[in-house]
């Protein structure tokens, strides 16, 4: 039997490249999640030198989310307008918040009213910028390569937000809290001139006929969505397991320094590790998800998350902090994929940005409303508990949370529902 001439390695199939737009827009994603990066360290940080309020502190992170509750006015302008411009203004407009709040930090005359105004404003600005990135994806990449564009988004956004972000943070705090705010204007900035380079066109797909009213367009969007038999329960667990997760984030701050007993630097340090997971996951996650049905991948993630967040709750300690966050970051990269994919292929072109706009507005709203309970939580039972426990009860309820939802596959997100609304999906083209 002849044997077979290995191919040459300059013949072998190579995967197709993602394109040149979509490193531009790579590009201006991953600037922007270095600034918000320095940011989740840096505003609470600052917080907590105006006060060591719980619910104080945790409002300032809320004010930061409380705009994805009407996530759906973004998402009607992003399928009206040129979709590269509206990131554009939001970029630019999220800038100039920036570089006047490290005046005011510079000038010393900060306050928390001042702080949660300003995080308002960023948090509107973020939900126009993120809200059309993610519907901009599958204009710049085919439809059967959003796995791995978005494997390199959630890459570049952990490593880049976390991984880099949370330790620069700590650096520029002790050195000044108004370089750290600084710095993220700058890098803003950048992300926006990378968006100017980016070409194509950046319109909504027209959907024919005359152009709908916004009102029609706002009501179109969401019964779309809530009609739909995948899109509706998965946004409606999503925005649960975020409310768990906000739990968490609401106190994580003071739970670092009280209860962990770390600086700055450590708690940037520590931050790394779920952005270590999370590149983990970015890396990883593509190469397996073919194998791994979305309904099974949602229920392991759940339980992972659920089970990590408890442990980190009943023992107050550093390595364990570590290993938990480890997974965290990789479970909450591998469900952001699988997500995200899901959206894109789920939905048409021209109602991309209210789809993905009403989706947030459910799972993302809910950040808010658990970064504002997980800090009344704690503050209420601090006198009873005591602060160690007090700060340790929005781990808890997190983790009794995510086991619980970890049901929600088997009985609403099952693999029929999902490979049948991927059967009757639009056609990409």
């Amino acid at each position: 039997m002849a044997q077979k001439t290995p191919q040459p390695a300059a013949e072998r199939p190579r995967r197709a490249p993602l394109g040149v737009e979509f490193r531009k827009l790579l590009g201006a994603v991953g600037l922007g999640n270095l600034g918000d990066g320095i940011a989740v360290v840096a505003l609470p940080w600052y917080a907590t030198t105006l006060t060591d309020d719980p619910f104080l502190v945790a409002s300032v992170g809320a004010a930061t989310r409380l705009p994805w509750l009407f996530a759906l006015v973004a998402g009607v302008v992003g399928d009206r307008v040129d979709r590269r411009r509206l990131m554009v203004a939001g970029g630019g407009a999220k800038a100039l918040l920036l570089v006047s709040l490290t005046a005011v930090v510079a000038l010393e005359a900060g306050s928390i009213p001042l702080l949660i105004a300003v995080a308002l404003a960023v948090g509107a600005c973020e939900v126009f910028f993120d809200n059309t990135a993610q519907s901009v994806v599958p204009t710049v990449v085919p439809h059967s390569r959003l796995e791995r564009a978005n494997g390199y988004l959630q890459a570049v956004e952990r490593v880049l937000n976390k991984f880099l972000g949370a330790p620069l943070a700590g650096a520029l705090l002790a050195a000044s809290t108004a370089w750290a705010f600084g710095a993220q204007a700058v890098l803003v900035l950048l992300a926006v001139v990378c968006l100017l380079s980016l070409r194509g066109n950046f319109h909504p797909a027209p959907a024919g006929g005359p152009r709908p009213s916004v009102r029609s367009m706002l009501r179109e969007g969401m019964v779309w969505l809530w009609r739909h038999p995948v899109l509706r329960p998965l946004a409606l667990v999503t925005g649960a397991s975020n409310l768990a997760s906000a739990l968490m984030g609401s106190v994580l701050v003071l739970f670092a320094q009280d209860v962990l007993d770390v600086g700055p630097q450590g708690y940037g340090l520590l931050m790394t590790v779920t952005a270590a997971g999370a590149v983990l996951g970015a890396l990883v996650v593509p190469s397996f998800s073919a194998r791994i049905h979305p309904s099974t991948a949602l229920t392991v993630i759940l339980a992972v998350l659920g089970a990590s967040a408890l442990t980190v709750g009943l023992l107050h300690d550093v390595a364990v902090f570590a290993v938990c966050y480890l997974l965290t970051g990789f479970a909450s990269t591998w469900w952001n994929i699988t997500v995200l994919s899901l959206f894109q292929r789920l939905t048409p072109d021209r109602l991309r940005s209210r789809a993905f706009s009403a989706h947030r507005t459910l799972s993302w709203g809910m950040l808010s409303v658990g970064l504002a309970l997980g800090g009344a939580l704690a503050a209420a039972l601090e006198g009873p508990l005591g602060r160690e426990w007090a700060l340790s009860a929005p781990f808890v309820g997190a983790g009794l949370i995510g086991l619980a939802l970890a049901w929600a596959p088997a009985l609403v997100l099952t693999a029929g529902a999902i490979d049948r609304a991927l059967a009757e999906a639009p056609d990409p083209a």
